[in-house]
């Protein structure tokens, strides 16, 4: 388990920029970890998660999908792990998940998510309900809710932990939101520059 969760260590995101300009914003919930057992360089949802993106997305890699959005963790410290269920408990034979995911304090998230500027983003994919819970966004699951021009749209969280990607009726609809989502992102984002030159 990691360190327990204190009103000191609260702090705004860091949002990472791979290229300036980007109209998008995904964010995540927290690091996989303690800072110090990150690799150096690490950055938010790098690994499987941010291949399950680019793949959602049809797009050859990583690389190509932080062309177009730039990213974060609300929470920039790592909370801890849930304690497991007694009914799964490795040592009495449970295999299905190594993990119940990772600890949320909802009013530290709270505050971090106040401190976001939303308005400079056409899109936001909000990775988990907990994520959209800490923004107040009410809208369901792959849904979207606009709020000043910027739409907020809950995603499911692509790491292993979730269990809605072992459907594959949910991959599918999954990559055909994030897809319409982001041609929707390229022609707002096309408009924009569009009125700044005329």
């Amino acid at each position: 388990r990691g360190p327990p969760a204190r009103g000191s260590r609260r702090r705004k995101p860091h949002i990472v920029r791979e290229r300036p300009g980007c109209v998008g914003l995904v964010l995540g919930q927290a690091p996989p970890g303690p800072r110090d057992s990150l690799p150096r360089g690490w950055r938010p949802l790098a690994g499987p998660a941010e291949q399950r993106l680019a793949k959602l997305a049809g797009m050859k890699g990583p690389g190509e999908f932080w062309a177009e959005f730039d990213r974060a963790n609300l929470l920039s410290w790592y909370p801890g792990l849930k304690d497991r269920k007694a009914s799964q408990d490795v040592k009495k034979g449970y295999k299905l998940h190594q993990s119940d995911g990772d600890i949320f304090p909802m009013e530290e998230a709270r505050r971090a998510a106040a401190t976001v500027d939303l308005n400079r983003y056409g899109c936001v994919i909000l990775l988990g309900n907990n994520v959209a819970r800490a923004f107040g966004v009410k809208a369901s699951l792959m849904e979207a809710e606009v709020r000043n021009g910027s739409r907020l749209l809950i995603f499911p969280h692509p790491s292993g932990v979730s269990h809605f990607w072992n459907e594959p009726a949910n991959v599918a609809r999954a990559s055909r939101v994030l897809r319409s989502e982001l041609r929707a992102m390229r022609r707002r984002r096309g408009k924009g520059a569009a009125r700044g030159r005329s």
